[in-house]
């Protein structure tokens, strides 16, 4: 109608959130009370020892008691809740800490171990590439592989052995060396090496021109050796020998005894 006043339309979004009134210690309170729980839960994220969180709690507790002396009886009804949020975060921080205890650890004597363990893997690897080394260099030797392959110890000393020429009795030779080598406790196949070591003129050049990889054991090498050398064998005389055995005429008696007990060494004997 005219002379009225036009109704303004209300924009909608000019529209006032309805005001919640709230008094300055009820602001404080929910304030502290945010804060707080954004402690719990930053405590909750993170280990915090028992000895140091309990402490922390009570001074918090404590001193929101002498800021608000008229919220105390309000706080001591909030308290079972607040005792029970701590006691399941330190339950939750003991768990943790026992749980961190638990976490099996490598100590230093097994890091020690591991290391000796690969130290030792080396050198084993070392030692048959070695071996595969000497056995590619010796394919044409008379001793098969499974003789190639040992090895002398680096700390192995060399006894002194009589050489031979392939012109003396070979099984003296041979008794000789086992008399020497039985002091030392090698192996039939470091003995077989070491015996070649004591071979010179026509004895080398026979053991150079048997078959390559023929000579599987010690053994082996030494019935082939006496065999080939059998002619060089020293022969016994019989015991109708010494009979003929006289002191000569400058001979002393003393000279002539031990010249007769050298000659009953060259008689064959009888078992």
């Amino acid at each position: 109608m005219e002379g009225d006043t036009p109704r303004r339309e209300e924009d909608p979004s000019r529209q006032t959130e309805p005001v919640v009134q709230i008094t300055r210690s009820e602001l404080r309170r929910l304030m502290e009370e945010a804060g707080r729980n954004a402690l719990v839960q930053h405590e909750r994220r993170t280990v915090t020892p028992l000895g140091r969180e309990v402490p922390r709690r009570r001074l918090f507790k404590e001193k929101e008691i002498e800021e608000q002396p008229e919220q105390l009886e309000e706080a001591s009804r909030e308290e079972p809740v607040k005792g029970n949020e701590a006691e399941g975060s330190e339950i939750g921080s003991s768990e943790r800490e026992r749980g961190k205890r638990r976490e099996p650890g490598i100590s230093r004597a097994e890091v020690d171990d591991v290391g000796r363990q690969i130290e030792h893997l080396g050198k084993q690897i070392d030692e048959l590439k070695r071996r595969g080394e000497i056995v590619s260099q010796n394919r044409n030797s008379p001793f098969s592989n499974k003789i190639l392959m040992k090895v002398v110890d680096p700390s192995f000393m060399m006894p002194d052995l009589l050489k031979y020429d392939g012109t003396k009795d070979s099984q003296e030779h041979v008794a000789g060396f086992e008399l020497v080598m039985n002091l030392y406790g090698q192996s039939s196949a470091i003995n077989a090496k070491l015996f070649v070591t004591t071979l010179t003129g026509k004895a080398q050049e026979w053991f150079t021109s048997l078959p390559s990889g023929g000579i599987e054991t010690f053994e082996q090498l030494i019935q082939k050796f006496t065999f080939h050398f059998a002619s060089k064998r020293k022969q016994k005389r019989s015991a109708t020998y010494l009979f003929s055995i006289r002191q000569r005429e400058d001979e002393s008696l003393k000279n002539f005894i031990g010249r007769f007990n050298n000659e009953t060494l060259e008689v064959q004997t009888f078992e």
